[in-house]
């Protein structure tokens, strides 16, 4: 009796041994259609990750040019200089120039 257990529990039909095709089916288009959200979560995150690094390289950064402009002008504002010689006329730094404006605004009396 044991015996016939043994040959009836080996014995599977053709019907049990073939994949459902409908299960096969659905695993593979979930595979596909995760594999599709990864590939655009991927295209995202480089086409982010590049952008940022161009901004980080590129446009974050004042070309040399406008810096040497920039620090010429910071240094005229803070200087004494000569505008006109003959005529006397002198720059002063911008600071001073506030200073002096402020005084004479106090010592001017209003209306």
């Amino acid at each position: 009796m044991s015996d016939d257990r043994i040959e009836s529990a080996g014995t599977v039909s053709p019907e049990e041994s073939d994949p459902k095709s409908i299960t096969t089916a659905l695993v593979g288009a979930v595979g596909v259609i995760l594999l599709a959200v990864i590939i655009i979560l991927l295209q995202v995150l480089y086409y982010r990750t590049a952008e940022a690094e161009r901004w980080r390289k590129v446009v974050s950064q004042q070309p040399e040019e406008l810096r040497k402009v920039q620090n010429e002008h910071l240094d005229q504002l803070n200087s004494y200089r000569w505008i006109d010689e003959s005529q006397g006329v002198v720059a002063i730094p911008i600071e001073r120039a506030k200073e002096r404006i402020l005084q004479e605004a106090r010592e001017t009396p209003v209306d």
